[in-house]
């Protein structure tokens, strides 16, 4: 029975290791963004490995390229040079609370099948739209397609 009272997020006991981490599929159409909001998110927490911008920075000098946050993500090389997604990755994140497994999707049209077996394997899905071009057309097959597949707390 409810007491009433507010309870405080530092009385809510942290989630247990053991439990499934949440997986969240990061979808949208190509180019707005998915990769490098994914790749700021690890590097905001301090949740990327020790060294990890530093080896992709000297990567992307070595090929002459500027350093990209989506580039944290992109690791075969050839994502890298077209600077695009090709396969889904799914790297894994921890807050205080709780486990994620955050998963890039691919967002060009080519692609679909990898968005779709990422997609498949997430509990929820962070829909991204970019500012400057607003819904497009696989911003609109990416939410169909999620629906489809069943996960249905999108943001």
């Amino acid at each position: 029975m409810p007491s009433g009272r507010c309870v405080t997020m530092t009385e809510v006991s942290p989630q247990s290791s053991a439990a499934p981490p949440l997986k969240i599929v990061f979808v949208g159409h190509v180019d707005h963004g998915k990769s490098t909001l994914i790749g700021r998110i690890l590097h905001d927490t301090g949740s990327l490995p020790e060294g990890k911008i530093e080896e992709i920075k000297k990567a992307c000098a070595a090929e002459g390229m500027e350093f990209e946050f989506a580039f944290l993500l992109d690791a075969l090389l050839e994502e890298q040079k077209q600077n695009v997604t090709i396969d889904t990755t799914e790297i894994p994140f921890r807050t205080a609370r709780r486990r994620y497994g955050i998963i890039d999707a691919p967002g060009h049209k080519e692609f679909l099948k990898n968005m779709i077996t990422g997609a498949s394997r997430a509990d929820a899905a962070m829909l991204v739209i970019g500012a400057d071009e607003g819904v497009r057309e696989q911003s609109r097959r990416h939410a169909y397609l999620l629906s489809m597949l069943g996960v249905n707390q999108v943001i």
